[in-house]
């Protein structure tokens, strides 16, 4: 299949490289050009624009970071370079896998219907290290004929995926509440790491008994080791984008009138997190804000 892919990052080199080595051929962009390099050394043709990247797609990939990202790429171009809808081919399907607001997936779906072009919304679950072993679980949703149509990409790009809707935002508001979730989970395990190690007992000990005893997951293990060893750099996934993703899930809330507090109190821990420059640590390190409010540090650390 011929895949334009806008997005050569953490996570869409590793995407696209294992799309590469399922047989698809592969024109790809992006703003930095000198992140498509090994990309193009392995076959990959570059693009010079988003409409370039799109215009011999059968389907165009998106794994963007945010809604202005995707809305640049897709709809509104860059000085000199048109956006991506322009090359796009009618009857041609555009296959968003970043995590956007439930707005920005509506406002594509409505960009591409009149020009005859099919919009999936597919954001993915999954760490870079995920996308690179083949290892991430895609949410699609959209018009059934063009979710199957995708069906080799799913296929190609994770150990599974869920069709959950006709709808493309469904999937969005799925993955915002998946990231939600995320968001929690990483303030548990910080609020009560900080319990255990100011009362003086071994917080480690305290890892495995938490997961051993109840939650039997690999997810609480990774992260709990990772909080433990204070391993929040390079990010996997920053903290800029943990608070991008709470903010859509409030947004969410408020548009469909659901009462969810706790995404004030994540909200205020990440902003108190970039307020101090450490937007570009992992995630993780929101439990670092446990730590200094319970006074066991005096900033942020960004290291061991």
């Amino acid at each position: 299949m011929k895949i334009g892919f806008i997005g050569i990052g953490h996570m869409g080199e590793g995407m696209a490289r294992n799309l590469m080595q399922a047989g698809h051929q592969l024109t790809i962009y992006n703003r930095t050009r000198s992140k498509t390099e090994r990309l193009r050394a392995e076959g990959a043709a570059v693009a010079d624009s988003p409409a370039q990247a799109a215009a011999a797609a059968e389907v165009l990939i998106t794994m963007l970071a945010d809604d202005d990202a995707v809305g640049a790429a897709v709809l509104n171009g860059y000085p000199g370079q048109p956006p991506a809808i322009e090359g796009l081919q009618r009857d041609a399907i555009h296959m968003c896998t970043s995590t956007i607001s439930v707005a920005m997936s509506r406002e594509l779906e409505a960009a591409h219907k009149p020009r005859g072009q099919q919009y999936v919304a597919s954001p993915v679950l999954g760490r870079p290290e995920a996308a690179a072993q083949r290892q991430l679980w895609l949410i699609a949703a959209g018009p059934q004929p063009a979710v199957e149509r995708c069906r080799p990409i799913l296929e190609a790009l994770g150990r599974g995926f869920s069709v959950v809707a006709s709808e493309p935002w469904k999937a969005n508001l799925m993955k915002l509440g998946v990231n939600f979730m995320l968001a929690s989970l990483l303030e548990s395990i910080g609020e009560a790491f900080a319990l255990v190690e100011k009362a003086g007992a071994d917080v480690r000990q305290f890892l495995e008994v938490m997961n051993n005893g109840t939650f039997r997951s690999p997810l609480v293990e990774n992260y709990g080791n990772r909080i433990i060893e204070k391993r929040y750099e390079p990010a996997g996934f920053s903290m800029r984008l943990g608070f991008k993703d709470v903010r859509l899930a409030m947004q969410s809330a408020i548009e469909e009138t659901v009462p969810m507090p706790l995404t004030g109190l994540l909200s205020d821990h990440y902003l108190h997190a970039l307020a101090h420059g450490h937007g570009e640590l992992d995630w993780s390190a929101i439990a670092e804000v446990s730590r200094q409010a319970a006074g066991l540090t005096k900033t942020l650390r960004a290291g061991g």
